[in-house]
């Protein structure tokens, strides 16, 4: 799906057209979100409750344990959580339709935007101007860390790395 969103950023296939004037608002880039503590932001499920062990420093430690509100990182529930907090995200209130043969990308129709979800990295191709906007509503509803946006424009990046590999704008 990473490979698919790439392509896209080069590709012009049935109506998307990718536009390469580098000085558009328009001009096609590839925007990369990594989410800062994804997992924390998921509330956990009313059937699914888990309790975990207090530190030792609790003075509680022994005799009492914590009811989680939000996933934890290693909870078994943990990545269903996160991947049905960012789905209802994208689907419900950013209108996102999500991808019938992989359920981790997203498809802004009418905003010309592809999102593929890796864990907590966001990998987006579009507008410039459109992922301006898919950024700024991220921001709303997670703490998160942007990479350059790659593209041809002249103060557009031209590397960067996602998932350990180098993707270069040629």
């Amino acid at each position: 799906a990473l490979r698919m969103v790439l392509s896209l950023a080069a590709t012009t296939i049935g109506d998307w057209k990718p536009c390469y004037d580098p000085h558009s608002d328009r001009r096609t880039q590839v925007s990369l979100i990594d989410i800062s503590r994804a997992y924390f932001n998921a509330k956990v499920d009313k059937d699914a409750e888990t309790y975990v062990q207090l530190p030792e420093e609790d003075e509680d430690c022994g005799t009492m344990c914590a009811k989680l509100l939000r996933h934890m990182y290693g909870t078994r529930a943990a990545a269903d959580g996160w991947q049905e907090e960012y789905s209802s995200l994208l689907v419900e209130e950013l209108k996102f339709t999500q991808g019938l043969s992989s359920p981790c990308v997203f498809h802004h129709e009418e905003r010309g935007i592809i999102v593929n979800v890796h864990g907590d990295d966001f990998t987006s191709v579009g507008p410039c101007c459109e992922l301006d906007w898919f950024e700024k509503e991220m921001e709303k509803h997670y703490e998160l860390t942007k990479q350059p946006r790659l593209g041809p424009g002249p103060g557009d990046a031209k590397e960067a790395v996602i998932l350990n590999r180098v993707i270069r704008w040629t």
